[in-house]
């Protein structure tokens, strides 16, 4: 545990982005841009021009989608994952499966009875959809 002066000297603000692989950059796009309705960003050209990438909007932070095609996710129910909150889960969820979203798990609720929903983009990284308090 931090003490006093170790979160007033070197505090960590927040997450930035977080960087997931994708096998094909261009199927990774539509997944998170046309099926989760994510708000795609531009990338710098410094960054654009060195490796095929997608970024994305993700609430206060951003979603770094990398094309690596040998990539392997790892093939587990909910093992790494990203979890994402929203305060509209029906909307959200709804909109996902109008746009040929499938889901693993759910909409409903999971084990500790918290509303969720799981779904797999093409490469096979896990994505939670959740209404879940995040903490301050």
């Amino acid at each position: 545990m931090a003490t006093d002066s170790q979160t007033t000297e070197a505090a960590i603000t927040g997450c930035h982005h977080v960087a997931i692989c994708a096998h094909d950059i261009d199927e990774a796009r539509r997944f998170y841009g046309e099926v989760i309705g994510l708000v795609e960003l531009e990338r710098p050209p410094e960054i654009a021009d060195r490796f095929r990438s997608a970024w994305f909007q993700l609430g206060p932070s951003e979603l770094h989608v990398v094309e690596n095609g040998d990539f392997e996710a790892m093939n587990s129910p909910l093992g790494p994952h990203l979890a994402v909150v929203t305060s509209d889960f029906e909307a959200v969820t709804n909109g996902i499966k109008d746009r040929g979203g499938q889901f693993v798990f759910g909409p409903g609720a999971g084990p500790d009875g918290t509303i969720l929903a799981v779904i797999k983009d093409p490469t096979g990284n896990t994505l939670e959809i959740t209404t879940a308090a995040q903490r301050s």
